[in-house]
């Protein structure tokens, strides 16, 4: 072999660093560079301020995500943009002089753009407009941004390859990467504007987002674009050739069909991942939990020996609703005067039967069982995703009613409520199916002989109920006797609550609903309209849940509005752009149920603060003073109390599965359940004072395990 075709450790070095710049942008098409760029340049608006505290972590992925959506979505623009213009021309621009050729690019990127973004003018928004309206406005102004974009691009690059095409003295400018470094540089500059600018407007929802890891991040992002780019480009370029061969005549749209079918089967990647996830936590909201293992022993709760309902098919949340009911001795403690009754729980679990009706059926036949339409209070509860019921709001409603009361719900998921929003219809019609049977049998009965009828539903459990009314007014749930009802964290995408903020007059004309942020709202109301209100809807101005939805993608939600409008705790700093702000609101999901057991607050997702005074108020059940404070104080240490012994008993499980495994590698083969338990009531008992309670105020979960 001649030693001058011997590569040499120069050579290798200096042609692996040329691959490496050319894959930065020199080697890329204009399609991909300007998604390249894009895609880096989104990495600092994904840094602005949102409605709850973010963590580095929840940045990581919120800016992973952004910045993966932008890419793709730019890449399709950009992609047709360019076989629009060819398709026009017949490509016989391809053979033209570069000059020429930088003409045509940028000329095609300009003129489709302003076509596209007089489009979008032409499609003002509206709050009552169709989700195709909007998209097509959308649309049409991002297009127009990718092609400005397209445009400035292709400027650039042409004009520095024109300038040295003629001087090989300057031909490595040629290899100058523009695209990435650009937006990196961008986004670096980006990321200390929003600091800035929430320092000075007093926004902390950032505070904790370290400006060194963000800088890091903003790094690994650009790398994550390249490699997620070259992976979407080999799909693409192999579907594009395929085509090309197969079907010669559509070579001019097959690059942008290439670009298509690579992001729909990563979408589909996803998406199986997605329903990977969701059998997994299906399972998990089936499990047994070790706290809640035996059925209750009280025959006014479902599962117990005397209900219709097995207890094995409650799932997780309904085995905990009939456990945690209050006794007659627990509400005489705090109420400092003697219980009623005790309380009535029904629950209806998605494995108890396999049919709504059926399902339906038993929930009536629990309270007919019960004797719950005897009661002073019958209450409709309609559970989150998981079937979760607040306990707060049961206890709170036991205490107050003195033990005279029944809540009845029925479960239509066992995941949470982010995994549940395609399982709404049905919770709806199942709804609308017990609205019908208790309604049907109260107006059998003798008005004075009624219970009071009232209505709960907090977070997904808020639309489900409200939606049986969706295409009704507040006069038709007076006709389906119910007498008041309390809402929590109503999401955006309730038709109910839409229909009645845009015309409360048609919906509501005697004013019996009501929307506020927390229960000193309601005592600034006047008395007069105190007294007329039947219908609370309780929205913490920085809650996620009422305010995420698509509506975000199509046009500026009310609370982004001019700073100076904005409401309390919504940062005032935070621009609204579509895709930024759908997916920052989206993270904020997942904070805003960051609660501590047994501590109450006012912040995001939280309402256990105000839900006894709404209770009363709402429910017209009145207390003293001094009720509502033992009342207040009873629900935080059982909550605490509760959450403790779910930790508690979960990792005394655990122990005593690792004792047995371990006691049958000894060869132990007789009394080694009790030895095990033996150990662990030896440890507890040399455990100091405080100890487990310490270990458990580090360990606890939230309430309610969805956003």
């Amino acid at each position: 072999m001649d030693e001058a075709s011997v590569p040499t450790d120069s050579s290798v070095v200096a042609r692996g660093a040329n691959t490496l710049i050319g894959a930065f942008g020199p080697d890329r098409s204009l399609t991909e560079r300007v998604a390249m760029f894009a895609a880096a340049a989104s990495v600092g608006p994904s840094f602005e301020p949102g409605l709850q505290p973010r963590r580095t972590v929840d940045q990581a992925i919120a800016t992973g995500v952004i910045a993966a959506s932008t890419l793709s979505a730019v890449t399709v623009a950009q992609s047709a943009i360019e076989s629009v213009a060819r398709l026009i021309t017949g490509g016989r621009t391809d053979s033209a002089s570069a000059s020429a050729r930088l003409a045509f690019t940028v000329g095609s990127n300009v003129v489709i753009g302003a076509v596209a973004e007089g489009l979008s003018r032409a499609l003002p928004p509206r709050e009552d407009e169709r989700m195709r309206r909007g998209l097509v406005r959308v649309a049409a102004n991002r297009t127009a941004r990718v092609a400005a974009l397209g445009a400035g691009l292709s400027a650039v690059i042409g004009a520095n390859d024109l300038l040295t095409e003629e001087k090989l003295s300057r031909r490595w400018m040629t290899r100058i990467p523009v695209a990435l470094p650009a937006g990196v540089a961008f986004s670096a500059w980006h990321i200390h504007r929003v600091h800035s600018k929430a320092a000075e407007m007093g926004d902390t929802t950032i505070a904790n987002v370290s400006p060194l890891k963000s800088a890091g991040i903003a790094v690994g992002v650009g790398a994550g674009v390249i490699g997620l780019q070259g992976g979407e480009r080999a799909i693409a370029y192999g579907v594009s050739r395929g085509i090309a061969r197969v079907a010669p005549r559509y070579d001019v749209v097959s690059n942008p069909i290439g670009h298509a079918v690579a992001l729909a089967l990563l979408g589909t990647g996803l998406y199986a991942g997605y329903e990977y996830a969701v059998r997994r936590v299906e399972q998990g909201g089936a499990a047994v939990e070790p706290a809640y293992e035996t059925a209750a022993q009280s025959p006014m709760v479902s599962g117990s020996p005397e209900s219709v309902v097995p207890f094995d098919t409650l799932s997780r949340e309904g085995r905990r609703f009939v456990n945690m009911v209050l006794s007659g001795e627990e509400i005489a403690e705090v109420m400092d005067e003697p219980a009623v009754a005790d309380p009535i729980r029904v629950f209806v679990g998605l494995d108890t039967a396999a049919e709504v009706e059926d399902r339906v059926d038993l929930v009536m036949d629990e309270l007919v069982r019960t004797g719950a339409f005897e009661r002073q209070v019958l209450c409709f509860a309609s559970p989150t995703g998981s079937g979760y019921i607040n306990y707060v709001f049961a206890e709170a409603l036991e205490y107050m009613t003195r033990g005279d009361c029944a809540i009845a719900t029925m479960q239509y998921s066992m995941l949470p409520s982010s995994m549940s929003l395609n399982r709404t219809g049905l919770a709806v019609e199942q709804n609308r199916d017990i609205m019908h049977a208790i309604t049907g049998y109260l107006r059998g009965m003798k008005p004075e002989a009624r219970p009071r009828f009232v209505l709960f539903g907090e977070s997904l459990g808020a639309l489900t109920m409200q939606d049986v009314w969706r295409r009704r007014t507040v006069e038709a749930m007076n006709r389906d006797f119910v007498h008041s009802s309390i809402f929590l964290g109503t999401p955006s995408a309730t038709d109910f609550a839409k229909s009645w903020r845009m015309n409360p007059e048609k919906i509501d004309p005697e004013g019996k609903v009501i929307e506020v942020d927390d229960y000193g709202q309601f005592l600034d109301l006047p008395t007069e309209h105190q007294a007329r209100v039947r219908h609370v809807l309780i929205s913490h101005y920085d809650d996620p849940i009422p305010k995420f939805g698509t509506n975000i993608l199509l046009r500026r939600p009310w609370w982004l509005g001019p700073p100076g409008q904005r409401p309390p705790r919504v940062p005032k700093s935070t621009t609204w752009r579509p895709g930024v702000s759908f997916v920052l609101t989206g993270i904020d999901l997942v904070n805003a149920m960051d609660v501590v057991p047994g501590t109450f607050g006012r912040r995001g997702h939280d309402y256990r603060e105000d839900i006894a005074r709404f209770v009363s108020s709402a429910y017209d059940l009145p207390v003293s003073a001094s009720q509502l404070r033992s009342i207040e104080r009873a629900l935080r240490e059982r909550e605490l109390e509760w959450a403790q012994r779910r930790v508690v008993t979960e990792q005394v499980a655990r122990a005593r599965e690792a004792l047995m495994r371990e006691f049958k590698n000894w060869g132990v083969s007789s009394g080694n359940d009790m030895q095990a338990d033996a150990v662990i009531r030896q440890l507890f008992a040399s455990q100091p004072a405080g100890g487990i309670t310490r270990e458990v105020r580090e360990r606890t979960d939230p309430l309610e395990p969805t956003p």
